[in-house]
């Protein structure tokens, strides 16, 4: 009986498996390209596929990953790990027998992941543009959702209607091309000009990094895509912002617009998250796509631990709390930022900074990492209460394994990233050696003194980017520039720190205590 039983359940499961892969068939159309996009648009619902994840991919890399659900980093070498979940075949369009997902992809050996391909889902009453759940942006497509959508899992493709799909992929396609070609030159130039002013115009170089972050993001927002227009607006936003916002500021006003500035990406990434992500410093749309990319969290950096530290030192504890708290949720959140990297880079500069410029460090050495964990955990449990998800919350979810596994995974990509080419490898080396100079010199010059306290919690967030995130040449680069900024911009002012009693209010007894050390002891002479 009991047997009859198992063998009639694995019966059913089995035939369920037979029901859902018969749900699409998953056809590769050799040569099609987005041109066929117009021809597609009536047939069912369109998109761009991206074929794979990192720098490269290939026509092999690109179908392993096709049939796996699974995409493997290009950096990591080799092929998706996974067992294979479907059967895909070589056809033209309409040569498949009812719902079908017909695909385009690259071909060929080694070649730049760059390009987007079109896909189409015709069936199940399947219009308009696409939705992924893993890049968030209508009408672009991971190669990791064929697979789901064939097989009628979750994580399966959506759609949403659309009068002029293959018009609006167009558009997108052109967009993510020209932020690609121009994100690089964008950094280049913002950091020229922000060393600039932080040697010229010190008090002028944190408000510039806070005109450029409006700035990227008004961009976004606005959908702006022509490369001049780009580097002129960035370049316009540090020149001109920056010395503005410098004459203009008192601290207490500077410290509510770098708070107002990461109210903003929060707005935005919650009520248009392909807006941030479209960015010109967004993501890449070749291995993330959706949050905040480690540039875009590295040039935040400053502006809220410099938000956090000024509020803090003119309103007391709770405005600092608060300010860190926003940016956890900014960074952090699976319906914003997503970025688990980015909440363990905010814990580390903030304990630093708290330990640096607090009354007493006895006291912060125990009270902020314990905070910054609450931190962390509140942003995780609200994401899971609210059935929000990403891969932030997946891996939690999934124990501390995973997340070890992760945190490998990253190391390796650094890893793979510095060694990629000998160019990468000299502008780590040069950059590593000049941030770790600039923090010699601080430390020469202040030691741990509270002065110090913002470039050298910055430093310690940086370092701990290193590790846990995968974009070391953006993170120092960035890192770097920032740390000039803080260490020009801040330490000549008066900073928040053990003399201000707002900043961490201590016991009376405490207070008594360091009052009594501070007096002068009576002689001892004979």
């Amino acid at each position: 009986m009991v047997r009859t039983a198992a063998l009639a359940l694995a019966f059913l499961v089995l035939t369920a498996s037979e029901a859902h892969a018969r749900d699409f068939q998953v056809v590769v159309v050799p040569d099609l390209t987005l041109a066929d996009l117009p021809e597609l648009e009536g047939r069912g619902a369109i998109g761009l596929l991206v074929p794979g994840a990192g720098p490269e991919t290939s026509e092999d890399l690109a179908l392993a990953g096709l049939v796996r659900g699974e995409a493997r980093n290009s950096l990591r070498g080799g092929m998706p790990e996974g067992a294979a979940l479907l059967e895909a075949q070589t056809g033209t369009l309409g040569s498949a027998e009812g719902p079908a997902v017909y695909v385009g992809l690259p071909q060929g050996g080694r070649q730049a992941n760059d390009r987007r391909y079109p896909i189409l889902v015709a069936g199940r009453g399947y219009e308009g543009l696409l939705v992924s759940e893993s890049t968030r942006i209508p009408g672009l497509v991971s190669i990791v959702d064929v697979a789901p959508t064939a097989l009628g899992t979750e994580n399966a493709l959506g759609w949403q209607a659309d009068a002029d799909a293959a018009a609006e992929l167009a558009a997108l396609d052109e967009r993510i091309d020209a932020n690609n070609s121009t994100r690089l030159w964008a950094v280049l130039l913002a950091c020229a000009l922000l060393v600039a002013l932080a040697l010229a115009l010190p008090r002028a170089a944190v408000p510039a990094l806070a005109a450029l972050l409006f700035a990227n993001l008004l961009l976004g927002l606005a959908g702006v895509s022509a490369p001049w227009l780009i580097l002129l607006l960035l370049a316009v936003a540090v020149l001109a912002g920056g010395p503005l916002l410098a004459f203009l500021r008192p601290p207490l006003a500077l410290g509510c617009g770098l708070a107002a500035l990461l109210a903003a990406y929060l707005l935005a990434l919650g009520l248009d998250g392909p807006a941030v992500a479209l960015s010109p410093f967004g993501p890449t749309q070749n291995a993330r796509f959706y949050g905040l990319s480690n540039l875009l969290e590295t040039f935040l950096l400053l502006p809220t631990l410099a938000g956090a530290a000024l509020l803090g030192s003119r309103l007391g504890l709770p405005a600092f709390a608060a300010v860190a708290v926003l940016a956890f949720v900014t960074v952090a959140g699976s319906s914003f930022g997503a970025d688990g990297g980015g909440a363990v880079v905010l814990a580390a500069g903030f304990v630093a900074l708290a330990l640096l410029a607090a009354p007493d460090r006895r006291r912060v050495l125990v009270i902020a990492p314990l905070a910054a964990l609450a931190a962390v955990a509140l942003v995780l449990v609200a994401d899971l209460a609210a059935g929000t998800s990403s891969h932030v919350t997946r891996a939690v979810e999934d124990g501390p394994g995973a997340l070890a596994g992760d945190l490998r995974d990253r190391i390796l990509l650094s890893y793979e990233r510095i060694t990629s080419d000998w160019y990468v490898a000299l502008a780590v080396a040069v950059l590593l050696v000049a941030l770790a100079l600039l923090v010699a010199r601080t430390l020469t010059r202040r030691g741990l003194a509270e002065e110090a306290a913002l470039p050298l919690a910055l430093a310690a967030a940086v370092a701990v980017s290193l590790v846990v995130n995968d974009s070391p040449l953006d993170v120092l680069l960035v890192g770097a520039v920032g740390y000039l900024a803080a260490d020009r911009g801040m330490l000549r002012a008066r900073w928040p720190g053990r003399s201000r009693s707002r900043w961490l209010p201590l016991p009376s007894s405490w207070s008594r205590d360091a009052a009594a050390a501070r007096r002068p002891r009576p002689s001892r002479r004979p």
